[in-house]
């Protein structure tokens, strides 16, 4: 990958802090990265509570599931709103890898 497939540090931090700002879960996401590895497609994405920032990934269960980055940002919140409240950010990074199926539901 060259420096000009990466994506910009700050937007991608921008764009979970934005997300968690507006989420059920208080949990924001933002894709890093897609990429095909080990016979599964796999989203490196950074999450947030809005102080404290972390990289997770996310697998499909399927070799190329038809999913937009979107789409997974969207089940990481759905996923975290399912944790306990109390160090949520804690309990998703327990949780990593999590997975997710071709509708977008994501689970550990």
């Amino acid at each position: 990958m060259s420096a000009a497939d990466q994506p910009d540090l700050e937007d991608v931090r921008e764009h979970a802090a934005f997300h968690a700002g507006h989420s059920t879960s208080g949990i924001g996401a933002s894709v890093v990265r897609a990429e095909y590895r080990d016979g599964h497609y796999v989203w490196e994405c950074m999450v947030t509570d809005g102080a404290e920032w972390h990289y997770i990934e996310v697998i499909g269960d399927e070799e190329r599931p038809d999913l937009a980055s979107e789409d997974i940002e969207q089940g990481i919140d759905r996923f975290a709103a399912s944790l306990p409240s109390d160090n949520r950010l804690w309990e998703l990074l327990n949780a990593n890898p999590l997975h997710v199926d071709r509708s977008g539901q994501v689970r550990d």
